[in-house]
């Protein structure tokens, strides 16, 4: 399965949120915390253990909620996205 990098920016004033490493076609349902690579602030969040210790994810400018904290199969961390609250553009 191929990967390739997404840099994700926020859908109302375009700051830059994360860059991601997404596997396989098909929209960014789940932002899985393992895959983040920028900033790791939000990478090194995968070692809390606890979806009840994650923050919303938001934008640092405008707060505008971008996804939800969410334990995947197996409890891996992730972010449910909010469809329309980003942008995401390949590297």
């Amino acid at each position: 399965m191929a990967s390739r990098h997404l840099d994700i920016a926020c859908g109302k004033c375009g700051t830059f949120i994360v860059r991601y490493r997404k596997e396989g076609s098909g929209q960014l349902i789940r932002l899985y915390l393992d895959k983040v690579l920028q900033p790791k602030s939000l990478a090194a969040l995968k070692s809390s253990g606890r979806k009840s210790s994650l923050p919303v994810l938001a934008c640092p400018e405008c707060d505008l909620h971008i996804g939800y904290p969410m334990e995947h199969e197996g409890n891996r961390l992730a972010y449910r996205m909010i469809k329309g609250s980003y942008k995401k553009s390949s590297n």
